[in-house]
């Protein structure tokens, strides 16, 4: 989380409980502004909204607790389907048109609403004050199993709900007759002298639940700066504050929507907003894995390559160097030991550039797989042009752009194979008098060009040699594109176009 980021958090859980103690002070002093008004539809969408919201809510928390484990996640959504449960049983009623034989309607309000939503706003209350103490002990005590953990108090408050339906008459009283009548009268008016001491303590006692979690959200928080605890204590603050607007005007009724109820919307909003913030983090945090698993796999490849050509060298140092330098030794002896004839001495003396020649390849070899330590690749191709210079009296040059040291180490391999294999070329098949090598930075690619003066070949006539063959795989395998320009007696000019490196 940016430091921007938790100034704007720390301003928020600032301010918004401000704006609710004065809002609430605004609904007792103000007799002109109603506390609720009667909309059958909007009080059904609003459940049904806060219903699947709170199904979400649980399912994202389940997900969490699974991949984490998160005990306080599992805690959270144990909460917010009890709080689904309670929605659910209302919008069913509601839909089935039973509301008026459960209490639900204003025609025939009952006190089973007032029960069925404190016992399921206090037991949420209280589990999301448990999910607090978890997520900031980081462990969860107990031995229940996960599933049944998340799911029974959810079934426990259904079932009190379903039997204190078949006893409704046998219910305590928090709103009597008296209020009851009042509120038919005018569902808009104040009721918080109406509903009595009981019916008020309990609300402020689940908004003192809600308080405390919001209170406990705020040290996770402080600890783990995630901007799903900031949002999660701003929404348990309005939480705190619905219940004492649902003490102000205790309207659970399925046909009033009350301020209790937009502050309830608000709270769901922000369990919405903070969904998205945490699946945002979550992407975020997937592409940062992505691109370091990117990263090590690139390293890995280089490491890879690295010490597979060091291996190539050591072979070829310690194994084909070594039986060439034998064989000249034994060439040189035989020279000067034996009377030859002037054809063996002539073959004898080919046999011995041939064996020059082959130890010359040998070291460019090893000198392509192994540079020094600290080298640059850019050091390492004008160090190999230069070589090749001084062991075949043929003048080169190398010109090489920065750009050449972003180039990932596989591309540096097949770009110096593919300069090897044109000098080769160039000094074998070409009889050039001059190379330049030549490597330039684009506003899109990188070119490479090995240019010789040499007698040049037809390049529409198929070849049978295995060198450009060689070139156009190596080229492909880094994604790169070759092209060889030649015309009789007109010399040759390799060119091999690669994308630029990242931060060319």
């Amino acid at each position: 989380m940016s430091e921007q980021a938790e100034r704007r958090a720390e301003l928020a859980m600032a301010l918004v409980p401000v704006a609710l103690v004065v809002l609430t002070l605004l609904l007792l002093v103000e007799p002109r502004v109603a506390p609720a008004v009667v909309n059958e539809r909007l009080a059904l969408v609003i459940d049904a909204a806060t219903m699947l919201v709170a199904v979400a809510v649980a399912g994202l928390a389940w997900v969490h607790y699974q991949e984490g484990p998160d005990p306080a996640a599992l805690v959270r959504a144990s909460a917010f389907l009890v709080l689904a449960a309670l929605n659910a049983s209302v919008v069913l009623a509601t839909i089935a048109g039973v509301g008026s034989a459960f209490g639900l309607t204003l025609d025939h309000p009952g006190q089973l609403p007032l029960w069925a939503g404190i016992l399921a706003r206090g037991v949420a209350a209280a589990l999301l004050v448990a999910a607090g103490v978890t997520a900031l002990r980081r462990r969860l005590t107990g031995r229940i199993p996960a599933a049944l953990f998340v799911g029974l108090p959810a079934l426990l408050v259904t079932g009190a709900i379903v039997v204190a339906a078949a006893f409704q008459p046998l219910l305590p009283i928090l709103l009597d007759s008296e209020a009851i009548a009042r509120l038919q009268a005018d569902p808009g008016a104040p009721m918080l002298a109406a509903g009595g001491p009981p019916l008020v303590a309990l609300q402020v006692a689940i908004g003192i639940g809600f308080l405390a979690a919001a209170a406990l959200a705020y040290r996770v928080w402080r600890r783990d700066r995630r901007e799903t605890d900031a949002f999660l204590t701003i929404g348990l603050v309005v939480a705190a504050f619905s219940q004492v607007h649902f003490a102000i005007h205790p309207g659970t009724y399925t046909t009033l929507v009350t301020t209790g109820d937009l502050l309830r919307v608000a709270f769901y909003a922000l369990l919405l907003i903070a969904i998205a913030v945490e699946s945002r983090g979550d992407v975020r945090a997937l592409r940062r894995a992505n691109e370091e698993l990117v990263h090590l796999r690139e390293a890995d490849l280089a490491r890879a390559t690295a010490e597979e050509r060091a291996r190539l060298a050591r072979e070829i140092h310690d194994g084909m160097s070594q039986e060439l330098w034998y064989a000249r030794l034994k060439q040189g002896r035989l020279l000067q030991g034996v009377d030859l004839s002037a054809d063996a001495r002539g073959l004898a003396s080919e046999v011995a550039t041939a064996i020059e020649s082959a130890l010359a390849e040998a070291r460019q070899a090893i000198m392509a797989l192994r540079p020094a330590e600290g080298t640059t690749f850019t050091q390492v191709l004008e160090r190999y042009v230069e070589d090749f210079a001084d062991r075949f009296g043929i003048p080169a040059d190398c010109v090489c752009d920065p750009a050449l040291e972003r180039l990932p180490a596989r591309a540096q391999a097949e770009v110096l194979r593919i300069v090897q294999e044109a000098l080769n070329n160039a000094r074998k098949h070409a009889d050039a008098t001059r190379v330049h090598v030549e490597a330039m930075a684009g506003a899109s690619e990188l070119r490479l060009t090995i240019a010789d003066n040499g007698r040049g070949f037809n390049v529409d006539q198929p070849t049978t040699g295995y060198g450009l063959r060689s070139m156009r795989e190596r080229a492909a395998l880094i994604g790169a594109t070759i092209q060889i320009e030649s015309q009789s007696q007109g010399g040759t000019r390799v060119v091999v176009e690669l994308p630029s490196p990242a931060g060319a």
